[in-house]
């Protein structure tokens, strides 16, 4: 009685695996401009994320009531081209680190603008 029934499962696994359709591998050459495009926004992220988490900065956050946490949360939401601005404006400050009210109030606009649309 095994036996009939041992050949009947073998033959419907068999004819199981018979009838899938075969798995296809696809593979495409990358783009230069695409490595480079995302690794200049993880650069730019990088540079946000580490403006916002200056003790200065932090500081200015906590004094208008915006928790770092938000903040970074924020950033990790803006999308390419917001990210790329905050980081050219960063990039435009002063070497001595010291920010102007209006462009400390232009990146936290733009955070907040972020999160308000979010």
């Amino acid at each position: 009685m095994k036996t009939p029934a041992l050949t009947f499962v073998v033959a419907l696994l068999t004819a199981l695996l018979l009838l899938l359709p075969p798995l296809t591998a696809q593979a495409a050459m990358i783009g230069t401009q695409e490595v480079i495009a995302e690794q200049t926004l993880q650069a730019d992220r990088d540079k946000v994320s580490e403006f916002l988490n200056r003790a200065d900065v932090e500081e200015r956050l906590q004094a208008m009531d915006v928790p770092a946490a938000l903040a970074n949360s924020r950033v990790d939401a803006l999308t390419p081209a917001e990210v790329a601005t905050l980081a050219q404006r960063i990039d435009a400050l002063p070497a001595g680190g010291a920010l102007s009210g209006n462009d400390f109030i232009i990146i936290l606009l733009v955070a907040i603008l972020v999160a308000l649309l979010i």
